[in-house]
């Protein structure tokens, strides 16, 4: 079978490569084993010293080695989980020329928009307009870098372009429920997108890409479908969402950032709408928490409450008892002060006066 000059171009493009990621496998292996490495070394230093808090009888010193030691194995099993599964995959012949070149041949055939550009290295497919739930999300690009699968095993080796972009209403970065930055959650199907590109099934994994693409699984978006054109905000009308979007529950309804608040006793999030500011200090209080003063009838926070009166009127009651203290007090220092004016009974006969109508 003769093949297009071009087609053999990037079919020994794609069988460079792939003999590249062979070896990448192999470098990304040790490169993971020497980091488990090193996790062992630091599980054998804190054994050490663990040993040694042991037998002086630091009992403290002991438990803080051993949460230590607990904390390492937890880092091996992780690292070994990860090198793990990369050492056992079974070796791989690199896919002859001719096995590349069918395999882009039918990629033209499945898809109506193929694109390869030999310049930047690419081969890209564009999906139908997709709509999940009703949501109209557009055409996709699908677009396989070849320089990037070369480190299929550290980096993403392709993009998910937006053609038509309807992104999430909290964020432009999302332009479908699995796709962040161009970037696919590919969820369960992560191993067999991967193994295609191992093995050069380049047909296979755009179709399973596209696949992936027109299916929506509400367990692990980026933004739920729920969510996708947002949340309107009940008193301004701002579309909201996501941790933009806060729900009281005394209205039971949503609300942007800026027509909410918290309430200074119990935290909680009420909507502008719902609460009460405090007449003492000014803070925002909810519905629960609102306390009215016996005095004045004001409404107040229980900080600025006394059993059930408020400060101000305690205050207020306080200068009035010192101001009454302080009338009594210079009023009895005032008539101490004063000389006595009571009229005084004259004794004549103090006087040496005679009585009156007696002879001498």
């Amino acid at each position: 079978m003769e093949y297009d000059k071009n087609l053999i171009r990037i079919a020994n493009r794609i069988q460079d490569t792939l003999t590249k990621l062979r070896n990448h496998h192999y470098t990304e292996v040790l490169n993971r084993i020497g980091k488990l490495l090193g996790k062992v070394e630091e599980l054998q230093a804190q054994s050490k010293l663990m040993r040694e808090s042991l037998d002086r009888g630091w009992s403290s010193s002991t438990e803080q080695c051993c949460n230590s030691l607990v904390r390492v194995l937890n880092d091996i099993t992780h690292s070994t989980s990860h090198v793990t599964p990369l050492a056992e995959l079974p070796r791989k012949d690199v896919p002859k020329l001719s096995e590349l070149a069918n395999e882009i041949t039918q990629l033209m055939q499945e898809f109506e928009e193929v694109e390869i550009n030999l310049a930047e290295g690419t081969i890209s497919v564009e999906t139908e307009p997709i709509t999940l739930e009703e949501i109209y999300l557009g055409p996709f690009k699908i677009q396989l870098r070849l320089a990037m699968l070369s480190k299929l095993y550290t980096s993403p080796a392709y993009h998910v372009i937006a053609l038509d972009p309807h992104p999430a209403a909290t964020s432009e970065e999302v332009t479908h429920p699995h796709v962040s930055n161009e970037q696919l959650c590919e969820g369960d199907g992560s191993t067999a997108v991967r193994a295609s590109l191992e093995d050069g099934r380049l047909c296979d994994f755009f179709t399973l890409v596209k696949s992936i693409l027109n299916t929506y699984s509400p367990d692990s978006p980026y933004v739920a479908l729920s969510e996708w054109e947002g949340v309107s905000c009940y008193n301004c009308g701002h579309t909201c969402g996501g941790d933009d979007c806060y729900f009281c529950g005394f209205c039971e309804r949503d609300y942007c950032e800026e027509c909410t608040t918290c309430c200074r006793s119990c935290d909680e999030t009420v909507c502008s709408g719902c609460a009460t500011r405090c007449s003492i200090c000014d803070e925002s209080i909810c519905p629960n928490c609102v306390c009215t003063c016996s005095v004045c009838g004001s409404y107040c926070c229980k900080f600025c409450m006394e059993e059930d009166i408020c400060k101000d009127c305690i205050e207020s009651e306080d200068q009035n008892e010192e101001r009454n203290e302080h009338i009594t007090t210079n009023s009895q220092s005032t008539n101490a002060n004063q000389p006595d004016t009571t009229p005084k009974e004259v004794n004549p006969a103090a006087e040496g006066e005679k009585p009156v109508g007696l002879e001498v």
